[in-house]
């Protein structure tokens, strides 16, 4: 739906700042308390016409999260928006000044002008599974610089502290793969999903719940864009005669990584991805370009995958 009006929201840890493209609406708690005054103060200013909102919400990564989940449970369109993309348009205006007041306006501005895509409610099964999987991450980071540790330490003492913590975050990942198993086994969506997922050669248990829970776009967009919002599209790098080396640039980094490990996988083991890996090692393409291009390649084909899920339970769902 083509929106008319168009509003800024700078986030921060304590406070929200609310702006049009050329006035500035005051600062509200980032708490519950803040998130209900602002979706009343646009339900009193715009009534019937509040379906022409459309919110910008600065990402922070944290603490936009719940003003979003306020403002879509609302029913007021919100649309999250990358702090550096927000950054470039006001380098483009010369605006260079910054402040909360001018940010939420500079937001705005870049809303109207760009008119990102709009966020959607999110499955609280998907948002579950996302905080379990970013946990498991962390600890398998912890444990990978412990074991670093280990490796350097020569006091036997220590070493054995180090060497029960290692043992301890062991437990804790065992304990959150279960718990992710079980979340998705009890989520008739997720299941399916994952089912599909894990029917392609490569594409192992980690690498499907990375999917689900950090590109829920997969199966609802084109191939350009879900490859973009991966991270795995290449871009141009040409100037009149020159033709630079295709790019990939941006992107989510989970779902790069998990994609990029999966490729790995997939250049053994599935028959087509294989033979594709082989003729670009033949082309000449170093390693790394031709693995970028089989998780792309893979990347799409479980997109329309899951696509075709998609569908079908649309078509399974009676009508009315």
């Amino acid at each position: 739906m083509h929106r008319t009006v168009y509003l800024g929201i700078d986030v921060s840890k304590k406070t929200l700042d609310l702006a049009d493209p050329q006035k500035y609406d005051g600062d509200f708690a980032n708490e519950l308390r803040g998130h209900l005054q602002i979706i009343q103060r646009l339900k009193d200013r715009y009534g019937d016409k509040l379906e022409q909102v459309l919110v910008a919400v600065e990402a922070t990564g944290r603490y936009e999260q719940e003003i979003v989940r306020q403002l879509l449970d609302a029913g007021i369109a919100t649309a999250v928006v990358q702090p550096v993309r927000v950054r470039q348009f006001a380098r483009s205006l010369n605006l260079l000044a910054k402040n909360d007041r001018l940010d939420a306006k500079l937001i705005a501005r870049f809303a109207q002008a760009v008119q990102p895509r709009e966020a959607e409610k999110p499955d609280p099964q998907a948002v579950k599974l996302r905080a379990l999987r970013d946990r498991r991450e962390h600890i398998v980071a912890d444990r990978v610089r412990e074991q670093g540790r280990l490796e350097a330490c020569a006091d036997p003492e220590v070493s054995q502290e180090i060497q029960d913590h290692i043992d301890w975050l062991a437990k804790q990942e065992s304990n959150l793969n279960e718990r992710m198993q079980i979340l998705v086994d009890d989520s008739e969506k997720l299941s399916a999903k994952s089912r599909c997922l894990r029917e392609v050669k490569g594409v192992g248990a980690q690498t499907a719940l990375t999917l689900l829970s950090h590109l829920p776009e997969l199966g609802q967009v084109g191939r350009q864009q879900i490859a973009a919002l991966a991270g795995l599209a290449p871009y141009d790098r040409d100037s009149g005669g020159s033709r630079g080396y295709r790019q990939i640039y941006g992107g989510r980094a989970a779902v790069r990584k998990a994609l990029y490990m999966a490729a790995l996988s997939a250049s053994k083991f599935n028959l087509v991805l294989r033979e594709k890996y082989r003729r670009l090692l033949e082309s000449g393409k170093p390693k790394k370009v031709a693995l970028i291009a089989i998780a792309r390649q893979l990347l799409v084909h479980l997109n329309a995958e899951i696509a075709k899920e998609v569908s079908g339970e649309i078509a399974a769902t009676p009508a009315g």
